[in-house]
C-alpha cells in the first residue's frame, strides 16, 4: 500500500493532525508531501490544521469559489465551467469570505427545486485581503468590506495602523474564526477619505490586485529601453515598410499607440495593412517583464489614469508607434476586393515609420469635409476616404453574415488636472472609430484562420452561443414591442438584428440592446478555435493590442514561430492554455474594477446637483426599485419606497 493510500485509510477512521499522521506512518517529509498533494487534489480537506476525507455519505464534494456573501447566506460558484451557483445558508458557511476557494458538499434535497444548495466542508484556499470603509460598530473599529458590506471585519487594536472612521482602507485577516464575527484583521493600507472618488478608486485597484508599481526586476529590465530608438541593426532582416503611407488613428489622450494602418490600391482591389507594435521583440518569454505582464493580463483604464500592463518606457516609449520615428512592428497585409471580400493575407516582422498621428476627431472632421484639416493633411485625405469606403464594405459583409451590432452608448467621464470629474457625456463613435474596428477585425480573423487551419497552438477569442433560458427572458421583454424571438434558435441572429435595427431610432426601445447584451455569453480567451457568436466569425483571435493585452502578445509569438517553421511543443500548448485562462480572469477583474470606478466618479460628479430635478428615462426594473438614466449617460437607482403618491405593479 502506497503512502497516500495509507493516509486516506487513516483519515477515513477519523480526522487527524499532521503530527498524528507522522507518528502513525513515520517518514516525516514523505508524509507531509503526500498530504499536501492530496489536499491539492481535493482528496483531503484541511480546517484549522485538522485533515479529513470529504463526507463519504454524500460523495458529491465540489470545489468552488465564494462569489457572493450577504448577511445570512452566500453563493459559491463551481470551479468547473458551466456549473450552477450553489446557495449556502449562513449557518453552513464556516466563516467563508468572498474569493475563498471552498470544498462544498451538496444537499440531496435543496429547498428550491432545480437549484443547488450545500454546506462548506472546508476552506481550501483563503482570500484574506479586503478593502472597504472603516467604521466604529458597537464601540469597536471594523472594516465594512466593499465585497460584503453586511459582514464587517473587526480590526485588532494592536494592528489598526492609525485608521479612523470614514477612511477607505485595506485589511488583511490575521485570525480566522468559525463565523464571520470571529475574524480579526489588521490594517494593511490607508487610502484617505471614503468621500473622495480618487481615494475609493485606489482602494478598488488594490482590492483587485492592480498596481501601478512594478517589481524591481521588471523595472530594471524596462529601464534599458528608456529613450531607446530603433537602429539599423534591429531593423535588419525585417520587411522595410518605412516608405509605406502608414499612419495611426487613436483618441487624443492615447499614449500607448499599438496599431497603425495603410492602404494601397491593387489591380483587384486593395492591400490593407494593419501594423502592430512588435512587443514580443522586447518582452521575451520567461523574462521579468513577461512574468509581470502575464500576472497583470491587461492594462486598466479609468478616468484620467491607466494602470499599464507594461512599464511606460515600453508602453509609451519604444513600443508605441509614435509619428516620424522608426518602430518595430508585426504587419498583416491583406488582399481585399472592392466589396470587402478578403482573399489573401501575408504576415511579416517589419520596421515602419508612421507618417502622422491622427485622432478620431480629426479624421471624422476630414471625412465630414472640414476644409482646414483637409488642407493640413492633404497627403492622406484621399487614402482616408478610400479607407472609409472599404470599411463600409467590410461592415456590410459582416452584418450580412449575421454579426450583431449592439452599438450601446457609453458614458465618457472627463476629469481635471486634480482628477476631479468635470464633465460626463456620451462617447462619440464616428466614421473613424468604426473604420479602425473593421480593420482590426480583419487582422484578427486573418491571423486566426492562418493558425487554425494549420492546427497550430495559439490563444483565440471565443464567444459561445447564448443560453436559451436567458434568451427566453429577452424574448418576453421584446414581445410588447412587436418582436417575435425564438429562443430555441440562437444561431438565427437575423431575429436579433431586426430588434437592433428597430431600437436604433426609437427612444422607447433604447433598453433592448442592453437587455440583449445581458442575455449573451461573455466572450473569453481559449486555446481552441470555436468561433465568435457575436461577430458571427468562424475564426477570431486577439492580435492588435500586445501593449495592453497579454493574449495578443502570445498570439504574436505563436504566429512568428509558425512563420519561421519552428516545431511546436507540448510546452507551447500548455502556455497557450494557461495564458488564455489567466487573461480571461484578469480581463474580467479589470472590467469589474473599471465599471466600479466609473460609478464612483459618476456619483462624485452628480453630488453637485443634489436637490435639483432632471428628466430621466427608466433603464431597468427590479423588485426594489427602478434604474433611471439621464441624458448625459449617468444612471442611478430610485428605490421603490421613495416612489410615493402612486401605485406601482
Amino acid at each position: 500500500m502506497g503512502i497516500k493510500a495509507k493516509i486516506l485509510k487513516e483519515l477515513q477512521k477519523k480526522p487527524r493532525r499532521l503530527k498524528e499522521l507522522k507518528a502513525k506512518l513515520g517518514n516525516d517529509k514523505k508524509v507531509a508531501r503526500a498530504v499536501d498533494e492530496l489536499v491539492e487534489r481535493n482528496k483531503v480537506v484541511c480546517r484549522k490544521g485538522v485533515y479529513a476525507v470529504p463526507d463519504p455519505k454524500t460523495g458529491n464534494a465540489v470545489e468552488c469559489t465564494l462569489v457572493k456573501l450577504a448577511g445570512k447566506f452566500g453563493f459559491a460558484r463551481p470551479v468547473q465551467p458551466d456549473g450552477q451557483d450553489i446557495f449556502i445558508p449562513g449557518k453552513y458557511l464556516m466563516g467563508a469570505m468572498p474569493g475563498d476557494t471552498l470544498l462544498v458538499s451538496l444537499f440531496e434535497h435543496p429547498r428550491v427545486e432545480g437549484s443547488s444548495e450545500g454546506e462548506v466542508l472546508a476552506v481550501v484556499k483563503e482570500n484574506n485581503r479586503f478593502t472597504g470603509t472603516v467604521e466604529t460598530i458597537e464601540g469597536r473599529l471594523a472594516l465594512v468590506p466593499d465585497a460584503c458590506p453586511h459582514c464587517p471585519i473587526y480590526i485588532k487594536k494592536s494592528a489598526d495602523g492609525g485608521a479612523r472612521d470614514g477612511e477607505k482602507a485595506a485589511v488583511e485577516i490575521l485570525e480566522r474564526g468559525d463565523s464571520h464575527e470571529d475574524h480579526r484583521a489588521g490594517v494593511a493600507m490607508r487610502f484617505g477619505s471614503a468621500e473622495e472618488a480618487k481615494q475609493c478608486a485606489k482602494a478598488l485597484l488594490y482590492g483587485a490586485g492592480l498596481s501601478r508599481h512594478f517589481p524591481l526586476k521588471a523595472k530594471a529590465e524596462a529601464k534599458k529601453y528608456e529613450g531607446a530608438a530603433v537602429g539599423e541593426k534591429e531593423a535588419a532582416g525585417r520587411r522595410d515598410y518605412r516608405g509605406m503611407p502608414v499612419f495611426t488613428i487613436d483618441s487624443a489622450e492615447t499614449k500607448d499607440i499599438d496599431d497603425a494602418i495603410s492602404l494601397e490600391k491593387t489591380d483587384t482591389g486593395y492591400r490593407l495593412g494593419v501594423h502592430i507594435a512588435d512587443v514580443s521583440h522586447y518582452v521575451t518569454p520567461d523574462s521579468p517583464l513577461d512574468a509581470e505582464a502575464f500576472r497583470r493580463g491587461t492594462s486598466v483604464y479609468f478616468p484620467g489614469h491607466v494602470v499599464p500592463m507594461l512599464p511606460f518606457a515600453l508602453s509609451n516609449g519604444i513600443c508605441s508607434l509614435n509619428p516620424k520615428v522608426d518602430r518595430l512592428a508585426f504587419s498583416a497585409l491583406m488582399e481585399v476586393d472592392k466589396d470587402g471580400r478578403r482573399y489573401g493575407a501575408k504576415f511579416a516582422k517589419s520596421v515602419i515609420c508612421s507618417k502622422a498621428r491622427m485622432t478620431y476627431n480629426k479624421v471624422n472632421k476630414i471625412l465630414a469635409g472640414d476644409k482646414g484639416l483637409r488642407e493640413e493633411y492633404a497627403f492622406l485625405v484621399e487614402t482616408a476616404e478610400t479607407m472609409n469606403n472599404l470599411a463600409h464594405a467590410l461592415y456590410k459583409r459582416r452584418i450580412e453574415r449575421g454579426a450583431l451590432e449592439l452599438d450601446i452608448p457609453e458614458a465618457e467621464i472627463r476629469v481635471d488636472e486634480n482628477g476631479k470629474p468635470v464633465e460626463i457625456r456620451f462617447r462619440e463613435r464616428g466614421e473613424s472609430e468604426k473604420l479602425i474596428e473593421e480593420f482590426m477585425l480583419q487582422a484578427n480573423e486573418a491571423v486566426a484562420e492562418y493558425m487554425c487551419k494549420r492546427e497550430l497552438p495559439t490563444v483565440y477569442r471565443v464567444h459561445e452561443n447564448p443560453d436559451p433560458d436567458k434568451l427566453r427572458v429577452f424574448a418576453s421583454f421584446a414581445r410588447p414591442f412587436g418582436y417575435r424571438i425564438d429562443p430555441s434558435k440562437p444561431e438565427d441572429t437575423a431575429q436579433f438584428q431586426t430588434v437592433l435595427r428597430g431600437a436604433k431610432n426609437d427612444p422607447k426601445q433604447r433598453v433592448l440592446p442592453t437587455l440583449l447584451l445581458r442575455s449573451l455569453a461573455r466572450a473569453r480567451y481559449a486555446d481552441e478555435c470555436i468561433g465568435h457568436y457575436g461577430l458571427k466569425a468562424k475564426f477570431s483571435l486577439p492580435f492588435p493590442s500586445p501593449i495592453r493585452r497579454y493574449p495578443d502578445l502570445v498570439a504574436h509569438r505563436m504566429l512568428q514561430k509558425a512563420l519561421l517553421g519552428e516545431e511546436f511543443t507540448a510546452a507551447d500548448e500548455t502556455m497557450c492554455e494557461e495564458a488564455a485562462d489567466q487573461s480571461t480572469n484578469r480581463e474580467q477583474a479589470a472590467d469589474n474594477c473599471e465599471r466600479d470606478i466609473d460609478k464612483l466618479y459618476i456619483a462624485s460628479y452628480m453630488q453637485q446637483f443634489i436637490g435639483e430635478e432632471f428628466d430621466a428615462e427608466v433603464s431597468g426594473v427590479q423588485s426594489f426599485g427602478v434604474f433611471v438614466a439621464l441624458e448625459n449617460g449617468c444612471e442611478g437607482l430610485i428605490r421603490a419606497e421613495l416612489m410615493t403618491g402612486d401605485f406601482y405593479q
